[in-house]
């Protein structure tokens, strides 16, 4: 199956710009004045900075460029067990940030200072002799592409002399990496040929980089323009294709290379344009966002695979791109009026100051259970005062998609009580082996070696059981055979905004083995210790984990080596226990769930609710 603070010097311009303040509680804050004030805040900061500050937040690095940046950096910083760091990738995220953040706010304010800052950067960057530090074409190339094309296309007051080297610096681009272009890609014009070709060309980062050039021909009037806009549209329609089938490099990364397409399309033929933006998988791409996002926060998706909801909310561009383009139904404007701006990169709040929402206070998706493309989700509702929960289920095998079906979160006041890492750490080494290991997840693991090793799922049911939520997997084909098990499958039910059960049942080929948890607190939550049950409790939301009939006391409360801060709350089940249910208990409140095992252990009544899970 898969169904601001505002400053003074700004606050004049900015209300001349968008007119007369609105009624201030009940207003929707996506009013360009919002917008317009919160890029002037970082245009603000940026324009006071004297160096580049990049985050290379995986390693727990940063680096202080200095300004202006007038090439790909090789800086000669050891990263152990990494040769080649790809430092300008991030680089570039972070040098977009700034000259967007600028530019926009020298756009809508005429602020001189601001324009001679861009102009001074843009020049830098139309100069860089290279644009890929890569053996092959690759992120940091299409990032600073698609800046200077948005800068050229957008900004009237860039003058000639800077927007003709702009051109060269385009054309320069694209000639880059001939052999690259010259192996018969470009002939690749359709999706089918593409697919017959595999997955070398459908990562992220081939077809992103195949976006930035296919924008900078068009610029720069380059001879290739038309081959490359061929292949573009083929890559983007094998894109949405893959999708039908199951595949994902989770939201964060679909989401990056949907940002590169709603920037690519305004340009795009007008047919191609037209049928994209009507295509059902693009429709379901995009609905992962609020699919498996935190109740109360919107953008802070489940952070399964590598995700990092903070520092990578591209998906979410893609949603404010797209809108200005005029896809935009009710419900993506329910979502747009949800997200909290402070986490949208400057691009995506450019986009916003043109996407009038006003009167469309639509009603959100429905609650109970739903099918997403990597993952099942049941919810009571999408305010903070609802409680959702998600599971992983994904038959993906691509590097961002981690080996951890049946894992759950579950999440209520914007934040995942019940966590999970989402993200792998680059850097060899005990953090790398956690964020990638079984550890780091929910999942039952057989022993210390019994473990899943591919992503093979079975999805059982994702409906309204009994009036609940419920949702269900067999993971038993994605374990290694050494682990010995015949079937493993986890069974959820969500009972309203405050309790959630989970049943697994584990049986073996062989001998039985211990059976061995690991449940991740949020690493900003603080943990108490009461009954044999452990209460996480983060920004006044309080949520009691149980394991039914197995009390948890303080040895089972551990930091594993190598989390960023993630509490594990850990239980052994001994072999004696093959075949029968496993039952844990998630209740939201200020007391633990108060429970009844049957004799049998095949049912539990937890207040009016009787369960079982054969």
């Amino acid at each position: 199956m898969r169904k601001l603070v505002f400053l003074p010097f700004l606050l004049f311009p900015l209300l001349l710009a968008c007119g007369t303040p609105g009624p201030p509680a009940d207003r929707p804050y996506r009013a360009c004045r919002d917008v317009r004030a919160l890029v002037g805040t970082r245009a603000a900061k940026f324009a006071d900075d004297e160096v580049l500050v990049a985050s290379f937040y995986r390693i727990h690095r940063k680096l202080a460029y200095p300004l202006p940046v007038t090439e790909i950096h090789h800086p000669d910083f050891h990263v152990t067990g990494i040769s080649g760091y790809p430092w300008e990738i991030w680089m570039t995220w972070d040098l977009e940030q700034r000259v967007f953040s600028l530019g926009w706010a020298a756009q809508w304010t005429a602020n001189e200072r601001y324009r001679e800052l861009v102009r001074r950067d843009l020049a830098a960057l139309a100069g860089w002799p290279r644009y890929d530090a890569r053996e092959r074409p690759h992120l940091a190339g299409a990032h600073a592409a698609r800046l200077m094309v948005a800068a050229y296309r957008n900004w009237d007051w860039l003058g000639e002399k800077l927007r003709g080297r702009i051109e060269q610096g385009l054309r320069r681009f694209v000639d880059s990496d001939p052999e690259w272009l010259g192996d018969g890609r470009l002939e690749l014009d359709t999706a089918e040929k593409v697919l017959a070709v595999g997955g070398r060309l459908l990562n992220n980062i081939p077809t992103i980089a195949i976006i930035g050039r296919s924008m900078a021909a068009r610029v720069s009037g380059h001879p290739l323009r038309e081959k490359l806009e061929r292949h573009a549209e083929a890559l983007i329609m094998a894109q949405l294709k893959l999708r039908a089938t199951g595949y994902t490099e989770a939201v964060a990364y679909d989401g990056y290379i949907l940002d590169f397409v709603a920037d690519w399309l305004p340009e795009a033929r007008k047919d191609f344009r037209a049928k994209l933006l009507a295509d059902a998988e693009l429709a379901l791409m995009l609905e992962q966002s609020w699919i498996i996002a935190a109740p109360g926060n919107l953008l802070n998706v489940a952070p399964l695979n590598d995700v990092e909801p903070r520092e990578m909310p591209f998906h979410a561009s893609a949603h404010a791109k797209l809108a200005a383009l005029g896809r935009m139904n009710s419900r993506e404007s329910w979502y747009l009026q949800k997200i909290p701006l402070e986490w949208l990169r400057s691009d995506a709040l450019a986009a916003l100051d043109g996407v009038d929402l006003s009167g469309t206070a639509e009603a959100p998706p429905a609650a109970g259970a739903v099918e997403g493309l990597y993952a099942l989700t049941t919810r009571s509702g999408w305010d903070a005062s609802d409680l959702a929960v998600v599971m992983s289920a994904s038959e993906a095998s691509v590097g961002h998609i981690q080996h951890d079906n049946g894992t759950i979160l579950i999440g209520a006041g914007g934040n995942w009580l019940i966590d999970d890492p989402g993200y792998q750490q680059y850097v060899p080494g005990l953090e790398r082996k956690f964020t990638l290991g079984p550890t780091a997840h929910n999942y039952p693991v057989i022993g210390d070696e019994g473990v899943q090793r591919v992503n093979k799922v079975k999805r059982l049911e994702v409906e309204q059981r009994d009036g609940l939520p419920c949702m269900a997997v067999d993971i038993s084909v994605g374990y290694d055979s050494s682990a010995g098990v015949s079937k493993v499958v986890r069974k959820v039910w969500q009972a309203g905004d405050s309790l959630v059960v989970v049943a697994d049942i584990v049986q073996f080929e062989g001998s039985a083995r211990e059976i061995n948890y690991h449940w991740q607190a949020n690493p900003a939550g603080a943990l108490w210790l009461q009954d044999g049950s452990v209460r996480i409790m983060l920004e006044g939301e309080s949520l009691w984990v149980t394991s039914a009939g197995r009390p948890l006391d303080g040895q089972q409360i551990k930091r594993l080596p190598g989390t960023r801060g993630q509490i594990t709350i850990g239980q052994s089940i001994p072999a004696d226990q093959n075949g029968k249910i496993i039952w844990w208990l998630f209740k939201r409140g200020a007391l633990a769930a108060d429970y009844t095992l049957s004799d049998d252990g095949e049912s539990i009544t937890v207040a009016d609710l009787t369960l079982t899970a054969r």
